[in-house]
């Protein structure tokens, strides 16, 4: 049943990512498809948010749903804050910090004190709320915009619960899994570099 399930959120998300590949015509559209669409079209966003689902299933436990719920809950109040102050820079940053740590976490397995993961997936996931929130477009429903992105964050966090199951099936399943996470560490410090190269 477990199987099941998880194949149906996937199944679900994949329709949303060809739902946002057509939709990507330059066209922002608003309101709850803008919701859905925002989280799937960038793919930090979209990686982070798979990750923070496999790092939850590697936790294991309460950690399964906790850690996703405390992600989206931060994301909720950092789209409210990016809504009502736009224009700060830290959110960017914060967001590539994210896929380093979360890339990272996949591929070292690390046991980390249950609050310490909670407390950094609460910030990363206020960055990414903050950038959905500035990214808002004009004259859509905030509510509708959240709720759209809500739900696209949580069946993407389903999807990287999924993965971190078949990644606990077998051996050449998790070293896949690693592999993974690597290519989104190396995805992180890319656009950490890049940052640093405006900066200077």
């Amino acid at each position: 049943m477990t199987k099941i399930n998880v194949r149906v959120a996937c199944a679900l998300s994949l329709l949303l990512l060809a739902r946002a590949a057509q939709a990507h015509t330059g066209v922002h559209p608003a309101g709850l498809e803008g919701g859905l669409l925002h989280p799937l079209l960038g793919p930090d966003h979209l990686l982070a948010m798979v990750c923070v689902g496999v790092v939850s299933m590697q936790l294991g436990g309460s950690s399964v749903w906790r850690v996703p719920a405390a992600f989206v809950l931060a994301m909720i109040v950092g789209g409210a804050t990016g809504m009502a102050r736009p224009g700060a820079g830290f959110a960017e940053a914060g967001i590539a910090i994210s896929l380093v740590a979360l890339g990272s976490a996949i591929v070292f397995r690390q046991r980390m004190p249950h609050a310490l993961v909670m407390a950094c997936v609460g910030v990363f996931g206020f960055c990414h709320g903050y950038a959905h929130g500035v990214e808002i477009p004009q004259a859509a429903s905030p509510w509708l915009y959240t709720v759209g992105f809500v739900t696209s964050t949580t069946l993407l966090h389903v999807c990287g619960v999924g993965l971190g199951w078949l990644g606990a099936r077998g051996r050449t399943q998790a070293m896949a899994l690693r592999a993974g996470g690597l290519a989104v560490g190396v995805m992180g410090l890319a656009y950490l570099g890049g940052f640093a190269g405006l900066a200077a």
